[in-house]
């Protein structure tokens, strides 16, 4: 079930009618709304229901391990074997199978592996990941084990279950069992995100994907250079819009039920270099890569080789995570690579920053790499990313003298003034939330209406629930 389908929506309100007339008590409104999260998955297949309650039932039994034991060696080795395991299983398993197959052949030896038949359950990345730091937080002694409820409902809590942000343990289980009676938070905000949300989920993310992105990505070879250029372009805005819509969406949906998600995006185009860039995109993932990859395997404590060596294992463990394809382990690594560049980059010229319009050269450039990424990302082979490089080395003056060249321009002026539209939006923002409260919602369900009705049909997708 959408969050964006209308029979989420009628559930939704039934269900938060229901769970604010038991506000006096939090543990009834925690039944209720670990029985909505496993109803949610239930709703994609009994299976992925299975699969997340066995999981609660081994992440609660080595926490228990874990708190008896806090910092012996083989509370890690387990940790790693369940979720490598886990990962393995129902991700990677064909990937793997499939490269030792190859390498075995191409050694001469003719062996068919097995290969188990599993179904990737909804949510599987983001609940694992939040067992590891509910774990980690239990073996560093952070953290006391959590109730079988309460940890239950930490994994599986449904608005940040499909496609996250990415929860801390302590952080999210404080909310869980709060000391006072739960209220709604900001609600003017949150009804503003959600539409925000409409907005760049149902009009900007789904008319580039049939626009722009989709007819080019899945024949590039039809198209002209300038056409295949502009669809790259047009992805890099897509899977901002969809991404942060998405994320805007639950955060509102959370907000509305007492709780507050970690904040996931913040203006990521206005980046000037790709540290910058990972500060400000899935924010909650970067923060969980640098704190349980990254540092764990010494960070920059070492030595710049070694620090950059770190750096690039942990964008290409970032890479595999997105899914078990070549395309990904690229990607990851041309992010590995970029900031270690960048990185000398600013060793070598400390003073490029203070030069006069360096900041739009270097926001230019962060984009165009970054959208340059994007291309392995989209695609679903590496024969098809080679190949809309090649179309785009075709580019010439004379096929930018055209619609799809001015489309180009259009797009490149975006990104160089986006820090100043982004300003103007969030004062526009700030004055709509001055609104009394009786009207605000009316200029928003109808604003929300007019977008949905302008929309192409159908409910647009969640591009992170993939991973």
């Amino acid at each position: 079930m959408s969050f964006l389908s209308i029979e989420f929506g009628l559930c939704f309100t039934l269900f938060f009618t229901l769970y604010w007339s038991l506000c006096w008590s939090t543990r009834l409104q925690n039944v209720l709304l670990l029985a909505a999260s496993y109803g949610l998955v239930a709703s994609f297949s009994l299976q992925s229901l299975y699969i997340l309650l066995g999981y609660s039932a081994l992440v609660y039994l080595l926490g228990l391990l874990l708190a008896r034991h806090p910092g012996r060696w083989f509370g890690r080795v387990l940790l790693l074997a369940l979720v490598l395991g886990c990962f393995y299983l129902f991700k990677y398993q064909e990937f793997f199978t499939g490269a030792v197959q190859v390498a075995l052949a191409s050694a001469g030896f003719d062996v068919s592996l097995p290969l188990l038949e599993v179904l990737v359950p909804i949510g599987l990345s983001f609940y694992t990941f939040h067992s590891v730091s509910y774990l980690v937080s239990i073996n560093r002694r952070e953290l006391a084990p959590a109730t079988p409820l309460d940890l239950a409902l930490y994994l599986a809590f449904f608005p940040s279950l499909v496609a996250g942000p990415v929860n801390r343990a302590p952080h999210l289980l404080a909310q869980i069992r709060p000391e006072a009676m739960r209220q709604v938070l900001e609600p003017q905000r949150a009804l503003g995100l959600i539409a925000l949300a409409v907005i760049k989920l149902f009009f900007f993310s789904a008319w580039l994907g049939s626009e722009w992105v989709d007819p080019v990505f899945d024949t590039p070879g039809s198209h002209s250079p300038e056409a295949v250029l502009l669809s790259v372009y047009g992805y890099s805005f897509l899977i901002y819009f969809n991404f942060s819509g998405y994320t805007n969406l639950v955060t509102g949906i959370a907000l509305l039920l007492g709780f507050r998600l970690p904040d996931n995006f913040d203006a990521p185009y206005a980046a000037r270099n790709l540290k910058d860039f990972w500060g400000r995109w899935h924010i909650s993932l970067s923060r969980f890569i640098r704190d349980y990859v990254y540092i764990p395997l010494g960070g920059n404590r070492h030595g710049a080789w070694r620090g950059n060596l770190n750096m690039l294992l942990a964008m290409l463990v970032s890479g595999l995570w997105h899914g078990a394809s070549l395309n990904f382990i690229v990607w990851g690594a041309l992010h590995g690579v970029g900031l270690a560049v960048s990185k000398l980059f600013a060793q070598l010229v400390p003073g490029f920053a203070r030069m006069p319009g360096a900041g739009l050269l270097a926001r230019l450039m962060t984009f165009h790499y970054v959208a340059f990424a994007w291309i392995f990302f989209r695609n679903p082979t590496l024969d098809g990313a080679l190949e809309m490089l090649d179309d785009i080395a075709a580019v010439s003056l004379a096929g930018l003298d055209s619609a799809t060249g001015l489309m180009l321009l259009a797009c490149v002026l975006l990104v160089a003034s986006y820090p100043q539209w982004l300003a103007l939006l969030r004062q526009a923002g700030g004055l709509f939330q001055r609104l009394p409260w009786p009207l605000y919602p009316v200029p928003l369900g109808i604003g929300m209406s007019l977008v949905i009705f302008a929309s192409q049909s159908g409910v647009p997708g969640f591009i992170y629930a993939s991973f």
